[in-house]
């Protein structure tokens, strides 16, 4: 008689795991929908999860959290608004009751009204962007070749910009200009208080 009731409780223990997993995975697929756009097919989903699991545990208060949020989406506002407060007044797990009130006061704030003034301008991203991005290289590679580069002036294709600037160059002129002078004493002294400051 004992060996009968521990084979049914552990056979009612399996099912329920396997209902819990059916759930997981039905408020998995919910999510997905709701990633994409889909809200109508999240909404169905969620439902379906919350067939199986209690509206009370803390899993369940989260797959409501995310049912409410697909009924905004799918333009049910009364019924996601409805279920917060549900949520708010009823759910035993706090962090539930105030991520659940936290979402209703957003979706419940007063909207600023902004004249057309105040409104930022955003440009879309779209078929007109893809085209400019995509020429823009060729139009800076097709103009670079087009002018006569002296070997002096020509940037090579991998450019080192370490390796030039630890390289000195000098000016044209550069003994005879005594800004040049002033200004290369002035740096050699700072670069030397730097080092003896850095010891």
């Amino acid at each position: 008689m004992r060996w009968h009731c521990y084979f049914e409780q552990e056979q009612v223990a399996k099912e329920q795991a396997e209902r819990r997993e059916t759930a997981k995975l039905m408020f998995e697929l919910g999510q997905k929908a709701y990633g994409k756009g889909m809200y109508g097919r999240a909404i169905e989903f969620l439902e379906g999860a919350l067939t199986i699991i209690p509206r009370p545990t803390l899993f369940g208060g989260e797959i409501q959290i995310w049912l409410a949020m697909a009924y905004e989406a799918n333009n049910r506002h009364a019924d996601c608004i409805a279920l917060y407060q549900q949520l708010e007044k009823q759910h035993p797990s706090f962090s539930i009751r105030r991520q659940a009130a936290e979402l209703r006061y957003i979706l419940q704030a007063p909207k600023l009204k902004i004249s057309q003034e105040e409104m930022v301008s955003i440009p879309l991203i779209g078929s007109s962007y893809d085209s400019y991005a995509g020429t823009w290289s060729d139009k800076y590679k097709d103009r670079d070749q087009r002018r006569n580069w002296s070997t002096t002036n020509q940037l090579p294709s991998s450019k080192d910009y370490l390796g030039d600037f630890m390289v000195w160059r000098p000016p044209v002129g550069w003994e005879k200009s005594q800004t040049f002078w002033v200004v290369l004493t002035l740096w050699v002294g700072l670069v030397g208080v730097a080092l003896f400051l850095h010891r």
